[in-house]
């Protein structure tokens, strides 16, 4: 059997988009359904972590509706990191690739933030500061631009008044454009370390949804294990 013409357009538009997406090696492949809740080792825990599956799974299902309503994105947080909530937030983006065929970029804010510092050299390299505005103009407006924006680890960044001034813009424009964020963070909105202009951006355009205060990377990666010895052994 062969694989019909119009089946290797939709794998490469998908693949198009994933490399826009620009989400880590270790996320590729990992969607809402295969997100485990078992390697949390509360009953608190699991609760909020299939909790935060249910909503992101409904959240994939009435995407569309979500878009034409109120544009709401979600913001995931914990104060504890490896608690899972890049995972699912990246599942989220994953699902929206793959089964809406909507564009998606990941980012951390750092990643972000060396971008825009990076339009900056070309200033050191000869060119004016008209060209090296527009530079960053494109970069932003990029930013701006793209139907769902996935923002890692907010609240990390030093609060610099740059800082706050790029996020400013940043945000604001994907508010009046309505484009959907979606956050993971270590802190609570209330708690970020941003401008009141940004919290109150960042309050209006997504939901809070709280992850449990544990880390389950290495419970994650011990079961995986397992999971490949039993592979091996043929049991």
């Amino acid at each position: 059997m062969r694989e019909c013409e119009c089946g290797k357009i939709q794998r490469e538009r998908i693949k198009r988009k994933q490399t826009f997406v620009a989400i880590p090696k270790e996320f590729e492949g990992q969607t809402v359904d295969n997100f485990r809740t078992d390697c949390y080792s509360t009953a608190q825990g699991r609760e909020l972590a299939e909790m935060a599956k249910t909503i992101a799974k409904r959240y994939v299902e009435i995407f569309d509706e979500i878009r034409e309503t109120n544009a709401k994105g979600l913001y995931f947080h914990s104060a504890v990191k490896g608690s899972g909530k890049t995972r699912l937030a990246v599942s989220i983006a994953n699902d929206l690739i793959s089964r809406k065929g909507v564009p998606v970029k990941f980012s951390t804010t750092i990643q972000i933030l060396e971008q825009i510092k990076h339009t900056w050299g070309e200033r050191a390299r000869g060119r004016d500061e008209i060209n090296q505005a527009r530079t960053e103009e494109r970069l932003i407006r990029e930013l701006v631009s793209v139907p769902v924006l996935v923002v890692d680890d907010i609240g990390v960044e030093q609060p610099k008044d740059w800082v706050n001034e790029r996020f400013y813009n940043i945000l604001n424009g994907r508010m009046v454009k309505k484009q959907i964020t979606i956050f993971t963070s270590n802190y609570r909105m209330e708690e970020l370390q941003l401008d009141d202009r940004i919290i109150s951006r960042i309050d209006k355009m997504a939901l809070p949804i709280e992850f449990p205060a544990e880390s389950v990377r290495a419970a994650i990666s011990r079961k995986e294990n397992d999971d490949l010895m039993d592979r091996l052994l043929g049991i």
